[in-house]
């Protein structure tokens, strides 16, 4: 018997505590290292334990465990877990003398070594183990209540799960399309990607800004930080989608046109995953504007390889007063409409039927990252804060989601947001939409989920009416003028749609007054869409000319029906009256049935 098995304790309370010890360290919720560098391997209390796993018979392996202990001079501490044949051993000394415990080892181990009932052994060791948890160092980062909202919680983006879980876009270039990026300050240097970068205002390989008495210039390198800001640096704030690369295109400081914005839109698409664009034209409440025919034009249709290329974002606005219906056109994804949108309203919470998901939680002010050695703080317009938070959750590879952007994403995952003031309805395909918030706030967090087990949905269907001339004088309130179109089912039959997820009207209408009209659209099922509202700031004596209006809110209802546009000025006699010369109706959608379209809810 070893000379040592004479000191060993029995099975004993004091054993218990001792093998608590070890337990309880396992199971400890603290953040903090289970040893310190000043602990030794045996423990405060010096005990020696040994993991051995046993070959015999199921029916033998106590005994042989209790023999083993009594021969290696160990008290055998019982089974580990759940795991049969698997024992722990452990010798509890009189002293803490490092002579005998050396022997102790050399002894047991050589034993173990030789015996022909263990399979293997090993000497438990105290391991350092750390809570999972995110800690930040940038000093701005407690200020961004929309990434991680401790004093209302919920109202956020919910990303901080998706952080935790490794997922921060990295393998992701995003290209911020704007008048620049400042790419040599802290937060954005380190994940700065100059390959996919280009100035098309200078034409050379850099997108510095150019800074005048009349313009900073950095609004750019604002939306760039929000995006992809280093964090834990001490410095600032803390970005959406930090691991990502961030290149930019400078092309706002300048004169622009047509083929420079075609061109901002896949400059470097070989390396650029995701466009950004937080701008548009002018949003003063009387202009109507959009992208023209070379910027509507799909990169992937004319750019080889370009349709496995992630969704770009394109703000432009609508017009209107208080950034009043800012939407982001998306515009490069091979299977979606050219204009479907995805709105972020502005702080006057005007209502807008294109909008498919919430970007901006509230008045509160956003923390973006600033120019130079320091941050920005204060308002920003909210298709400049939103754009990047889309950039997240958009596209084939970032943050892993394609479902938000590449249809049948946004209506499936979106958090609905709560607001008193907000007027919420459910479509008949049982989703709620609401002109102020679209489908609701994004969710990072359900929108990557998502993305992980994503299967792609069926080609996109479209069909077009033909060219419906009217030439009806539109009457002043409380009169309206009402028109129809029946879609019947030998219509839809070649593109083999059957339930909706965007629809358009296209309108030309002449009228003294612009900003008196307002122009309303009653699905089949009889969800109405305002897709056009009264702007008391728009006297544009030149009506509409073939412009395109569109609804997201008939999204899962069925194709086939009667749809109704209705048309009514609130002006009065003072001026003439407007007149509808025509319209026509876009349907897009898939082959997916109303049934189809529930399961996949599911």
């Amino acid at each position: 018997m070893p000379h040592w098995r004479r000191g060993a304790p029995l099975w004993s309370a004091g054993m218990e505590a001792t093998l608590c010890i070890h337990t309880c360290l396992w199971l400890s919720a603290s953040w903090i290292p289970l040893a310190s560098p000043a602990l030794d391997t045996e423990g405060s209390h010096g005990k020696l334990t040994w993991a051995v796993s046993l070959e015999a018979p199921e029916e033998e392996l106590e005994q042989r465990a209790e023999e083993l202990a009594r021969t290696a001079g160990l008290v055998n501490m019982g089974r580990v877990g759940e795991l049969k044949g698997h024992y722990l051993f452990a010798y509890q000394p009189d002293s803490h003398a490092a002579a005998e415990h050396e022997a102790i080892r050399r002894s047991v181990d050589t034993l173990f070594a030789q015996h022909d009932s263990v399979r293997w052994h090993s000497e438990q060791k105290l391991l350092k183990r750390s809570k999972r948890s995110l800690h930040f160092n940038d000093p701005k980062y407690p200020q961004q209540w929309h990434l991680n909202n401790r004093k209302s919680p919920g109202k956020d983006i919910n990303v901080t799960g998706v952080w935790e879980r490794n997922v921060t876009g990295r393998g992701v270039t995003v290209v911020v399309v704007d008048d620049g990026v400042e790419h040599t300050i802290k937060d954005i240097q380190p994940n700065y990607s100059p390959e996919g970068s280009y100035d098309l205002n200078s034409n050379d390989p850099d997108p510095m800004p150019h800074p005048d008495e009349e313009n900073g210039n950095h609004h750019g390198t604002r939306c760039a930080g929000e995006i992809a800001a280093v964090p834990n640096n001490s410095f600032c704030t803390v970005g959406v989608a930090f691991g990502s690369r961030i290149a930019g295109i400078r092309v706002l400081d300048g004169p622009l046109t047509d083929s420079m914005e075609a061109i901002a839109f896949n400059k470097h698409y070989q390396i650029n995953d995701i466009y950004s664009c937080s701008w548009g034209p002018d949003d003063d409440g009387k202009t109507v504007d959009g992208p023209h025919q070379l910027g509507k034009v799909n990169p992937s249709s004319s750019s080889p390889g370009g349709a496995s290329r992630a969704c770009g974002l394109l703000p432009a606005r609508s017009g209107g007063e208080g950034h009043c219906c800012d939407t982001l056109h998306i515009c490069v994804c091979p299977s979606v409409p050219a204009e479907v949108s995805l709105s972020l309203w502005g702080w006057e919470r005007p209502r807008c039927s294109r909008r498919a998901g919430q970007g901006e939680l509230s008045k509160q002010r956003l923390l973006p990252a600033g120019k130079g050695s320091f941050t920005t703080y204060g308002r920003c317009g909210t298709d400049s804060l939103c754009s990047p938070w889309g950039a997240l959750c958009s596209g084939g590879r970032a943050f892993l989601c394609s479902g938000w952007l590449s249809r049948q994403g946004c209506p499936c995952v979106s958090l609905q947001y709560e607001d008193r003031h907000a007027k919420w309805d459910t479509n008949q395909a049982g989703f709620s939409h609401s002109h102020q918030h679209g489908f609701g706030l994004l969710n990072a967090w359900r929108l990557v989920n998502a993305a992980k087990i994503w299967e792609s949905v069926p080609y996109l269907a479209s069909y077009v009416s033909p060219v419906l001339k009217e030439g009806r004088s539109i009457p002043w309130l409380p009169q309206e003028l009402e028109v129809a179109w029946n879609v019947t089912p030998a219509d839809l039959q070649l593109s083999g749609m059957r339930t909706l997820e965007h629809v358009a009207v296209t309108v030309t209408i002449t009228h003294p007054r612009r900003g008196n009209l307002e122009i309303r659209l009653l699905c089949p099922s009889g969800m109405m869409s305002l897709i056009g509202t009264t702007r008391s700031m728009d006297s544009d004596p030149n009506g509409f000319s073939d412009w395109t209006f569109s609804t997201v809110r008939c999204w899962g209802e069925e194709a086939q029906g009667t749809y109704r546009l209705l048309i009514r000025d609130i002006g009065d006699d003072s001026l003439r009256p407007g007149t509808l010369r025509q319209w026509q109706l876009t349907l897009y959608g898939s082959s997916w049935s109303p049934a189809e379209m529930k399961e996949r809810q599911r």
